[in-house]
């Protein structure tokens, strides 16, 4: 995993201004970077219309205070090589558009906060930009810091090869401790427990007594995570049960978590639809930054050769 080339969102909003700062400061000081404005100008509805300029007048003047704007900030990163890119467009679609372009190693989105009612429903940037890039996609989340604390959520398939050499890199790069966490979904262990319970004749334990979070068994992904080159001192992992998506921001907690890896897999327009089951939630409710990782086989777009347009 190398950080050549770092795709990110900035709508001049504070959070995309820190996370650009930060990616420029801390994550990934000697990549290129592109900075990325879309011009999200829908017509507005025919009621309205009187009160707004014309539609090229909007976007030729945002244009125009956009290209102002992105060359003012390139010049106080301090970075070797930026790019500018001004799209017109929905913001997600255009960050993803851009990395395939640019055959960028990854994308990175500013959160905004917490959303509530319609807005939440509707998802995020950095949610929608998870489904359809097809490289990893960071929502860096404030306070933003160097990543010394890895929270990697695994599903019953263990460590992914996206998310082991990501948590790898990172984990040289920073120096980070590293936890691995599974959640088994309390609907699963319930099932099987009174499975096991009428097979065997006994009583139906109650799930708490089960001790699941005491299991040695996390210790078969450490292992794995450790023969790939990660520091057996430094490594470590949990096994919980409960909500995965709530279960993952509760450790993020309790551990002080900076950086939760997490993977998408390969999949189609159903299983990418679905990508809020846990992803989206954690997305959105994590107290720390999130790392969508994204694993071989995924069919989202082909990356091509970059063509850039402008560089400040």
């Amino acid at each position: 995993m190398q950080l050549r080339r770092v795709v990110i969102g900035v709508d001049f909003s504070g959070p995309s201004i820190a996370a650009t700062r930060w990616v420029a400061r801390d994550f990934a000081h000697d990549a290129e970077l592109v900075l990325v404005y879309a011009i999200d100008a829908s017509e507005p509805p025919s009621f309205l219309s009187g009160r707004f300029p014309p539609r090229e007048t909007l976007v030729t003047t945002a244009r125009e205070g956009a290209d102002r704007r992105l060359r003012e900030l390139s010049l106080s990163l301090g970075v070797r090589r930026i790019w500018l890119e001004i799209r017109e467009g929905r913001a997600a679609e255009q960050l993803a558009a851009v990395a395939a372009e640019y055959g960028a190693d990854l994308v990175v989105v500013g959160a905004h906060g917490e959303r509530t009612g319609l807005l939440k429903q509707l998802g995020s940037t950095a949610e929608r930009v998870a489904r359809d890039a097809a490289v990893p996609v960071l929502l860096a989340r404030e306070p933003l810091a160097a990543p010394a604390r890895l929270l990697v959520a695994m599903d019953e398939a263990g460590i992914t090869p996206g998310q082991l050499a990501w948590t790898r890199a990172l984990a040289t790069r920073f120096s980070a401790e590293v936890t691995g966490i599974h959640v088994v979904s309390e609907s699963l262990l319930g099932r099987l427990v009174s499975l096991a319970a009428i097979a065997s004749g006994t009583i139906e334990p109650e799930i708490p007594s089960l001790g699941v979070g005491e299991l040695d068994d996390a210790n078969v992904w450490m292992q794995e995570l450790i023969a790939h080159g990660l520091d057996r001192a430094h490594t470590r992992g949990e096994v919980a049960y409960g909500d995965p998506a709530r279960e993952i921001c509760a450790a993020a907690e309790r551990l002080h978590s900076d950086l939760v890896v997490m993977a998408r897999h390969g999949a189609g327009g159903v299983r990418r639809a679905l990508l809020g089951s846990v992803t989206d939630r954690v997305l959105r409710s994590a107290p720390c930054a999130v790392l969508v990782v994204t694993e071989p086989g995924d069919d989202a777009s082909s990356v091509r050769e970059a063509v850039p347009r402008s560089a400040a």
